[in-house]
């Protein structure tokens, strides 16, 4: 009898230290998420399970191009994926269907490889076309890749960095499409 309480006792050890192990690791370190909406087409779609890393970002700054998932502004309930186009401290304007960034008093055309050609991104409430708009430390513009049916920074105004889980990293599912996401 007490060697069958040993084990039951052991057992019921190693389930709750791995418990608290991986809580602290999905809190701090990583987390898996569900691709919802269609967003980020074509390079996401509905119901891929992507990995965010949470711990890199904290030690570097997020930079143009990484993809990220957040809590918009208001609703803490969601988590929205969008790829970040604006950085702290830089000028930008959507101006002419294409977005330009002024950085050290150069301006450019931001080069968006991941959506198509005939995509036209245009202002909305909060970021508004052909308006310049300075971004504040600790915020960032973002923006979804299927620019048409994007709720993002053109509407929900600029991210805070506080909002902002991680950077995705990798794609889990679906099998034929898993890899580092660049």
């Amino acid at each position: 009898m007490t060697n069958i309480r040993g084990v039951i006792g052991e057992v019921t050890e190693t389930f709750v230290l791995s418990f608290v192990i991986i809580m602290i690791l999905y809190g701090c370190v990583a987390s898996i998420e569900v691709v919802s909406g269609a967003s980020m087409e074509p390079s996401f779609h509905t119901n891929e399970r992507i990995f965010v890393d949470k711990l890199t970002p904290r030690i570097d700054s997020y930079r143009r191009g990484d993809v990220v998932v957040l809590i918009p502004p208001g609703d803490k309930d969601i988590h929205y994926i969008k790829r970040v186009i604006g950085l702290p401290g830089e000028f930008v304007k959507i101006y002419n269907c294409k977005v330009y960034v002024v950085v050290a008093g150069d301006k450019y055309q931001i080069e968006e490889g991941y959506i198509s050609d005939n995509v036209c991104t245009s202002g909305g409430t909060e970021v508004q076309d052909g308006r310049s708009l300075k971004i504040p430390e600790n915020q960032y513009l973002v923006l979804g890749d299927n620019r048409p049916f994007s709720i993002d920074s053109r509407y929900i105004g600029l991210v805070r960095k506080d909002r902002i889980l991680g950077r995705v990293a990798y794609r889990l599912w679906p099998i034929g499409k898993m890899g580092f996401i660049n």
